[in-house]
């Protein structure tokens, strides 16, 4: 039985950010770039930081001074630094910690920094459009998975997140016609910007789980 991974991004209310962690996923995503709409202030970082998450963290940065990264690492324990922006790889790797990089995809010509993906933890495929990256809750197309020989490469011998526009009605054509190696999924599960519905929660993993077995 091969097992998908589960990222669950832009958990930023303290109730769903606990129920997730008992749920049967891998990866919990917590937002740190301040133009997001899911984004973890101040107050919330001290917040999430006395709870006991059993689950990996990955804390969500795009193109922000390593200043900040690090006052963010100072206060929470953060398992992976998940990079969305056009970070480079002296950047990504400075910070001595397990890195995912996000390759974005839209219409143009799909770029990939082959040092950066070789050191990458994970990557991270997500749609671009226009100059928004990520967070459009909108798919790419998934046919380039199959026929873009640059994602084919990164599939075949790295572990990678599918995300951008994941939901309850899409997921399992996903599984059945790519089978990704993982999921990252946020927008697809709320009922609110940012508020996630525990139902749609519960539900994704268990369509994802049944289709691993």
């Amino acid at each position: 039985m091969s097992r998908t991974c589960i990222k669950f991004c832009g958990l930023n209310i303290i109730d769903d950010l606990v129920y997730a962690d008992s749920l049967d996923v891998d990866l919990l995503g917590l937002i740190f770039t301040p133009k997001s709409p899911r984004f973890i202030n101040g107050e919330r970082l001290k917040e999430i930081s006395s709870l006991k998450i059993t689950k990996p963290l990955v804390g969500v940065f795009m193109d922000q001074p390593v200043e900040q990264v690090n006052e963010i690492k100072s206060v929470l324990r953060l398992d992976y630094l998940q990079f969305h922006g056009s970070e480079s790889y002296e950047y990504c790797k400075s910070f001595n910690m397990p890195f995912i990089k996000t390759i974005h995809i839209g219409s143009e010509k799909i770029v990939v920094d082959q040092m950066l993906i070789k050191n990458a933890a994970i990557t991270l495929f997500d749609t671009e459009i226009s100059d928004q990256k990520g967070g459009t809750g909108i798919k790419f197309d998934w046919s380039k998975l199959i026929n873009e020989q640059s994602l084919q490469d990164i599939i075949k011998t790295s572990k990678y997140l599918v995300a951008g526009g994941l939901n309850l009605d899409n997921i399992n054509d996903l599984l059945v016609t790519y089978k990704p190696k993982g999921l990252d999924v946020s927008s697809g599960l709320e009922y609110n910007t940012g508020k996630k519905d525990h139902e749609k929660m519960e539900h994704f993993v268990n369509i994802v789980r049944t289709n691993d077995s």
